[in-house]
């Protein structure tokens, strides 16, 4: 299959049928929101800064469930900058949270705050210690500014998340 292939597919998949067993049960996706138990996760971040991060019961047949997890968390993040990767082939989204202190699940990062209908595209979350490791599929117009949400299987202290001014790959 080619790569354009997979994105449309994905982006078929993920936009009209995302898949709600990795987020929290009390979770609703929209095309530019998400919601636990009816609280905005981008009104959430514009209330209280980013990252932010709201702790809610696991879907029963959840990541979080099945490694013994009753719960889970969402942490919403700004964009900070979006790169062209080292080897020229593809792009690196650098974000306020500290990837490290965390376990996202690649497949529920999401763009939230607004609608984006551009093509999908491959992108490397940053700052993480092991380059390449956390990657995700979000629309190629991605900017600074925006918002994302993503699923983590274990709840984590916002502290634990806050990105440090001495991180390795701290942008000057």
């Amino acid at each position: 299959m080619s790569m354009v292939h997979t994105l449309n597919w994905y982006r078929r998949h993920h936009i009209e049928h995302p898949d709600l067993a990795l987020w929290p049960r009390a979770a609703a996706v929209t095309r530019d929101d998400v919601t636990i138990a009816g609280e905005s996760m981008t009104g959430m971040a514009r209330a209280a800064g980013t990252p932010c991060t709201r702790v809610a019961e696991s879907a029963a047949r959840s990541w979080s469930a099945a490694a013994g997890e009753r719960h889970c968390a969402v942490v919403v993040t700004t964009v900070e900058a979006v790169t062209v990767s080292p080897d020229g082939d593809g792009y690196d989204l650098w974000v306020d949270a500290d990837l490290d202190g965390c376990e996202p699940l690649e497949s529920t990062f999401r763009l939230i705050g607004r609608r984006s209908r551009a093509q999908e595209a491959l992108f490397v979350a940053r700052p993480c210690r092991r380059y390449g490791d956390l990657q995700c599929v979000l629309p190629v117009d991605v900017q600074a500014g925006d918002l994302l949400a993503f699923v983590i299987a274990r709840p984590v202290a916002l502290h634990d998340i806050r990105r440090r001014p001495l991180h390795p790959e701290r942008l000057h």
